[in-house]
């Protein structure tokens, strides 16, 4: 098989693919001003890739459009075999499938706590784990108007993020889709500030999407302090390309703490850390 697009979904699919299929190299238009390897796979021109006589072509973006311009640019390479296309692994979600085994732990082991998310957005996680945990109290952090620029400074050289992405949610728009609402508590600003009056809570489970650098870092220990014993934070885009700022953070937590992180083979690449009992 080989993995066209070496960008983030293709290094998830990399990770993904079961035994069945053997990975021979990454295909992409960008080879050459791209690593020689990525995960130990060469990276070549498409129609250097299609030297390899593979069985399959995975198509590794999301985004359907350009799924679509990469089967005919190699159906237009003379490729014949059958093409694969990696949207498929929306579907099957590793880190809400590790939120949902851990909210089943918790409940069984009686680990007190409130859940939390920072980096709520539009609120599809935040959902989910208000569905999982529906007894517990949900504090949903989030400046609800995109980045804050405090927080872009530190992302120089870092990634292209820029004041106000991810603007376009609101506290209403999260709350309608949230299952049990009444258990959520929003705290709207710029993190950490916002975290002042949970600083004489415990927590259970966290989650932890801001992808930036900053309130990462600023995160990580205030929940870790007011984790439960057996609690757990989950960290997303901490093995990405989009947002590596995520990562550095974790890394220097884990580094400063002697923490260790289990990764997640999500499509971004997520991170757990649990607190010993």
């Amino acid at each position: 098989m080989v993995l066209f697009g070496a960008g983030q979904a293709g290094r998830a699919a990399a990770r993904l693919i079961g035994s069945d299929w053997e990975i021979c190299c990454f295909a992409d238009n960008a080879a050459g001003r791209l690593p020689e390897r990525v995960l130990g796979l060469e990276v070549l021109p498409p129609a250097e890739a299609l030297e390899h006589a593979p069985d399959a072509v995975c198509l590794c973006a999301a985004d359907a459009g350009r799924a679509g311009e990469m089967a005919a640019q190699l159906r237009g390479l003379g490729y014949t075999g059958q093409i694969l296309d990696c949207a498929s692994l929306r579907l099957f979600d590793a880190r809400l499938a590790v939120m949902r085994l851990l909210a089943e732990q918790l409940k069984s082991l009686g680990i007190p706590g409130d859940a939390a998310e920072l980096g709520v957005y539009r609120g599809c996680f935040a959902a989910q784990i208000n569905a999982a945990l529906p007894e517990r109290t949900l504090h949903l952090f989030d400046t609800f108007r995109g980045f804050d620029a405090r927080d872009i400074g530190p992302e120089a050289g870092l990634s292209r993020a820029a004041a106000g992405d991810f603007a376009d949610t609101s506290v209403e728009a999260v709350r309608s889709i949230l299952p049990h609402a009444e258990r959520a508590v929003f705290h709207a600003g710029y993190f950490p500030e916002t975290f002042e009056p949970c600083e004489g809570l415990r927590f259970a489970l966290v989650s932890l999407d801001a992808d930036l650098y900053a309130p990462t870092a600023a995160a990580l220990p205030l929940f870790w302090e007011r984790l439960s014993p057996g609690g757990a934070i989950i960290v997303h885009d901490v093995y990405g390309t989009q947002y590596p700022g995520a990562g550095r953070a974790l890394d220097e937590f884990c580094r400063g703490r002697g923490v260790f992180a289990v990764p997640v083979g999500d499509l971004h690449g997520s991170a757990v850390l649990r607190k010993n009992r």
